[in-house]
């Protein structure tokens, strides 16, 4: 009787212990605060006495009451991201960005496989990117961005075909692109500018058909920029600015989509691409220090949503296309440092929202349009080092309100500026 009596007492002090403990997804966010710091405000309803977790701040739950979501973004988060972590299996978005947590990236956060979203950005994390987060296979954005990660990059973490958006820029990662990143072919937003990567763009690229933005700025990428990439039809933006990139520009987009083109800083010889003509939507073209040769297409002028035109430190020679003054939304023409000759167009007066225009260190003979300041905007005006021989236009100065500089040095010019 007694036995029956203490079994009953054990199943009912179970039962009532049940529902009064923590569960165990509870058990992880407390044992993860300890080395997690949250601030008190954060904290202040996360108790061990709760039956879960659920109602706590930042913690978003199921019908299940399993822990789906922690977002603890922009709350003054210090600390480190300890293994308990790895206990949240049913964790789907992880957002800790913009705080000051520091450490490692912890391996056992490769367990939480059921993770979609992944945001450390603006932290102090340092370390590598762990091999086990290619374990992460139904991640869609993976933001690590502005830490002090160094490292390669895993191979694992790429093959992925559900990653849509990929930021790791501002960090330390070395190493080469991995070829894996053909996988990602749901991919629509690469960003590995600011870096220390180096090697070659993989051939694989051309298999990312979805990707709209790719940012590989401020690198040490070399070798030539692979042909596949006339496959990313939607390609919107492409930033190659300051790298070691070669050879000759092989690839091609029919129907252009381009907003952003700049390849500014390379190695790039040839000829401006003739396809160019195709991205209507055009809005900045770079291709400063560079070896280009050959002329500015008169074609140009079709681009008329193009902001900055930048073609400075090249090779370039013959005129300057007047077609040049129906991009009406010019803001920054850089043509200096080339072989240009003949006259300067009076059609860049048409361009009204120009602020700079640099067209020194040329072979530009002739005249200074009367009128290049219509638009009253232009505040730098450097026309130095050119064979320019006639009068300063009278009213120059007077024309050109916005003016904060001034460059017509090394002419033949003759006149006042006053």
């Amino acid at each position: 009787m007694r036995l029956v009596l203490w079994l009953w007492f054990l199943l009912f002090s179970t039962l009532v212990w049940s529902s009064w403990s923590l569960s165990s997804d509870g058990a992880a966010l407390l044992a993860l605060s300890k080395s997690l710091i949250l601030p008190r405000s954060l904290r202040s309803n996360w108790s061990a006495s709760d039956a879960t977790p659920c109602t706590w701040n930042g913690v978003g739950c199921n019908g299940r009451n399993r822990v789906i979501s922690l977002d603890l973004s922009s709350s003054q988060v210090s600390g480190s991201i300890g293994p308990d972590i790895g206990r949240l299996k049913y964790l789907q978005v992880l957002i800790l960005s913009t705080n000051n947590i520091s450490g490692l990236i912890p391996l056992e956060l490769g367990n939480c496989n059921m993770l979609e979203q992944l945001d450390l950005s603006q932290n102090l994390l340092s370390g590598n990117i762990p091999a086990s987060m290619g374990n992460l296979k139904k991640l869609s954005l993976l933001s690590l961005y502005s830490n002090s990660l160094n490292g390669t990059i895993p191979e694992e973490l790429f093959k992925n075909q559900f990653l849509e958006e990929v930021y790791l820029h501002d960090n330390q990662l070395s190493g080469s692109i991995p070829f894996a990143v053909g996988e990602m072919t749901s991919l629509k937003s690469l960003w590995l500018h600011e870096n220390l990567l180096s090697g070659v763009l993989p051939s694989s690229i051309g298999k990312c058909t979805k990707l709209e933005e790719l940012y590989l700025l401020y690198n040490q990428l070399s070798g030539s920029l692979p042909e596949t990439l006339s496959e990313i039809k939607g390609l919107r933006v492409f930033d190659a600015t300051r790298n070691s990139f070669t050879g000759e520009i092989n690839f091609s987009f029919e129907n252009c989509k381009l907003e952003i083109f700049i390849l500014s800083f390379n190695y790039i010889k040839g000829e401006i691409p003739s396809w160019l003509v195709n991205c209507r939507s055009l809005q900045q073209l770079g291709f400063v220090n560079n070896s280009l040769s050959g002329k500015i297409p008169t074609s140009i002028g079709l681009l008329t949503n193009l902001t900055y035109l930048l073609l400075s430190q090249n090779s370039l020679s013959g005129p300057i296309p007047p077609e040049i003054g129906k991009c009406r939304s010019l803001t920054w023409l850089e043509l200096d440092s080339n072989q240009l000759e003949g006259t300067i167009p009076k059609e860049l007066a048409n361009l009204w929202n120009l602020t700079r225009l640099f067209l020194f260190k040329n072979k530009l003979e002739g005249s200074i349009p009367p009128n290049i300041c219509s638009g009253k905007k232009l505040q730098y005006l450097n026309l130095g080092s050119n064979h320019l021989n006639a009068s300063i236009p009278r009213d120059l100065v007077s024309d050109c309100q916005s003016l904060v500089r001034l460059n017509l040095r090394d002419n033949n010019l003759s006149g006042s500026i006053m």
